[in-house]
């Protein structure tokens, strides 16, 4: 699969008395916020940058916009970090968001404007630009809340997933929670819901295809689609570079 995020399935053998005896005992099933943390654990840990395109197209595939970005990804750091950017067609910045999480909880930084002035942090619920893509799917921010539920399996590109529940720790404007499907075989993730104050569904984002960069899969595009929208956006990578 895409993205750097396959997790190892460790088995254990003792003898064939010893499997004799295990087939009659059926493992703990990971509860909801073990397979959330599983998620965390298969992001990668050496610095990246991923550099792409998002473009907002109608529903009949018709452009009206393209932002280059750049997302630079450093998880692995002390404390974790991901800067977000976004550029305009002369491949100058738009706006920078940076994400710092200590102990789990992330300190957000908005700069804007063309001295990259600091701006009202927008909330994670909020557009990105003129794209259909929140905050919330850029930062992940999710795949990090404690509060969460098992619904059940579900599949996504003829793949079995597991479905999840996610609730915020803090009140996000018109966000009750996300509804995760991470792929069993790995904790990938696959698709994400965010559902707004009444449970609804407000908007979608889901995986659309996968591709290998430098011997590491990623994700390759990323479909992000709000329920009342005439809009559909897509978020290509189009290469993965490394410090």
């Amino acid at each position: 699969m895409k993205n750097p995020v396959l997790l190892a399935i460790l088995l254990s053998a003792g003898g064939f008395l010893g499997l004799r005896a295990q087939t009659n005992v059926a493992a703990p099933q990971p509860t909801a916020a073990d397979l959330l943390a599983a998620c965390v654990a298969t992001l990668p840990r050496e610095p990246l940058e991923l550099a792409g395109t998002l473009t907002v197209r109608k529903q009949r595939g018709i452009v009206v916009a393209e932002h280059p970005y750049r997302l630079k990804l450093d998880w692995g750091a002390t404390p974790p970090r991901v800067q977000c950017i976004l550029l305009d067609d002369q491949n100058k910045t738009q706006q920078c968001l940076t994400v710092i999480r200590r102990d789990g909880i992330p300190a957000l930084e908005l700069r804007g404007g063309p001295a990259l002035e600091v701006q009202p942090m927008p909330a994670l619920s909020a557009r990105v630009l003129d794209t259909d893509m929140s905050w919330l799917d850029l930062t992940l921010d999710f795949l990090w809340w404690k509060d969460a539920r098992r619904e059940g399996e579900g599949d996504v590109l003829n793949r079995t997933c597991d479905i999840l529940l996610a609730r915020p720790p803090a009140p996000i404007p018109n966000c009750s929670g996300v509804r995760v499907w991470l792929l069993r075989e790995n904790g990938f993730l696959m698709r994400a819901e965010q559902l707004d104050a009444n449970g609804n569904l407000l908007r979608r984002m889901s995986v659309r295809d996968v591709k290998k960069f430098k011997d590491r899969w990623f994700i390759n595009e990323l479909d992000v689609e709000a329920a009342t929208s005439e809009f559909r956006t897509r978020l290509f990578v189009n290469d993965v570079l490394t410090p």
